[in-house]
This record gives C-alpha cells, sequence and structure tokens, in this order.
C-alpha cells in the first residue's frame, strides 16, 4: 500500500513540474519565422530577400542560387556551430561592422544555425527559411515580378506576399 501512494505522490510530482515547464516555456515568448521561395531583384548581389536577428535558430535551403552571411554571435551552450552542406558551395570571410562571418553562396544547397544568437542575410533567389526564437527580422522581396518573388508568415500568422520595399518584423515575444 506504501508503495502505491509513494508511486502516485511521485507521478503527481511529475506532473506538476512537467505543468510547470509548459507555461515556463509559452511565457517565454518564443515565435517564428517561416520564409517561401524568396527572390529580390539583383541576385547574390542584390538586396538581402531576408535578414533574421535571432536568439534560437535558423533553418535554411537554397533550391536556385544565393548567397547566405552567417554571424555567430553567441552560441547557447552544448549547442554545434552553424553547418552548410551542398555539392557546389563557395566559402569566403565576411565582416560586418566589427563582427566576423562566413559567407557561403552557390547553388542546391542548405544551411542551419543551431541554438545561439545569430545574424543571417540571404540574397538570391529560391530561398526558403524557417527561423523560432526571438528576435528581428526584415524581409523584401523584387520589385519587379511581385507576383512570384515568395511569401512570408511571422509568429503562425497568415502568409503573405514578400513586400516590395523593406519591412522589419518581431518574431516571438521578450
Amino acid at each position: 500500500m506504501r508503495r502505491i501512494l509513494l508511486s502516485c505522490a511521485l507521478l503527481a510530482v511529475l506532473a506538476a513540474s512537467a505543468v510547470a515547464v509548459s507555461r515556463a516555456s509559452t511565457t517565454a515568448g518564443s515565435g517564428y519565422l517561416v520564409v517561401k521561395q524568396a527572390r529580390n531583384d539583383g541576385g547574390v548581389n542584390g538586396k538581402p530577400v531576408v535578414t533574421v536577428v535571432v536568439r534560437g535558430f535558423v533553418l535554411g535551403r537554397i533550391s536556385q542560387e544565393a548567397a547566405v552571411e552567417i554571424y555567430h554571435l553567441a552560441p547557447a551552450s552544448g549547442q554545434g556551430a552553424p553547418q552548410v552542406r551542398g555539392p557546389d558551395v563557395s566559402t569566403d570571410s565576411v565582416r560586418w561592422h566589427r563582427l566576423s562571418g562566413k559567407r557561403y553562396s552557390g547553388s542546391s544547397f542548405r544551411f542551419r544555425a543551431p541554438g545561439g544568437l545569430y545574424r543571417i542575410v540571404v540574397r538570391g533567389s529560391g530561398v526558403y527559411v524557417y527561423a523560432g526564437g526571438r528576435g528581428t527580422v526584415w524581409v523584401q522581396g523584387s520589385s519587379s515580378d511581385r507576383r512570384t518573388d515568395g511569401e512570408y508568415s511571422v509568429n503562425g500568422g497568415i502568409f503573405r506576399s514578400l513586400p516590395t520595399s523593406l519591412v522589419k518584423r518581431k518574431i516571438g515575444r521578450g
């Protein structure tokens, strides 16, 4: 009988702690950005399609041709470094203000930046980006071909066509 009572008490404590963790994670205020089939004017040397400054993660895929600049501002404990995979990707060092980063350019490649604080700038076409956490994003599509320049969604909102002028949005709260 004591074992059953002890087991029930242990389960109650575990359930209460799970509820507390769940509430803490929802109040932490993480948000999301999704960009699909984006393209800009000017290709890899044009204005950015998307710029993300986020404490969280960023995943991306380039289906056509693009350049991605990754600045790893602060790593989270236990998280790995950004990774880029693809058959034909060139790498260069870049600087933004006083920060050093890497620029990856090519076609048909994927990138990921796991937990940490990042600034990621993407130029080109065939851009897909999924970012989660808390931060700020800037999006801008093509001014000449609005029907095929892609779409984006912030914090679970409806998908909208990329704007012709630069738009700034917050993801998450806090």
